[in-house]
């Protein structure tokens, strides 16, 4: 087995990965924004697909579901409270603003038969999984002569 990694000096490991990872540090806190994306889970349960998406403080009509070539698709936001200043703002490890996310979906699903449901911060989209089909024996009659 080989493998192959790229191989940088000290100096140009350093400048990439500090100034890179650390760009936005010293600014003001809330002034950057920072993408995210909501965490997920899938698993199958009594002959469906279920995906569970955790997304605390979007509103369900925030949330756009698409299903297309094997591929579900999440689109949302997450809307910061006007009511909280900058300047009153002591602590922010939310974060705001869009997000997407896509993940793969197996290709027994029944995708016009997919349902999507929103509660308390978690958005649970499940569809029906087609049976598999089970291999039949065919009985081979010889011919009599």
């Amino acid at each position: 087995m080989t493998s192959l990694i790229t191989w940088r000096p000290l100096e140009t490991l350093w400048d990439w990965d500090v100034d890179e990872n650390f760009a936005g540090f010293m600014e003001p806190m809330g002034t950057k924004s920072v993408p995210w994306a909501p965490r997920v889970e899938s698993f199958r349960k009594n002959g469906s697909y279920v995906i569970k998406v955790d997304l605390p403080g979007v509103e369900a009509k925030d949330i756009q579901v698409t299903v297309e070539n094997g591929c579900l698709t999440i689109k949302g936001e997450r809307k910061m409270d006007k009511e909280v200043k900058n300047k009153d703002l002591l602590r922010r490890e939310v974060f705001y603003g869009s997000f997407e996310r896509s993940i793969a979906v197996p290709e027994d699903l029944k995708v016009e038969e997919m349902k999507a449901k929103y509660h308390d911060g978690v958005l649970e989209i499940s569809a029906p999984v087609e049976e598999p089909v089970q291999p039949k024996k065919i009985e081979v009659e010889a011919e009599k002569s």
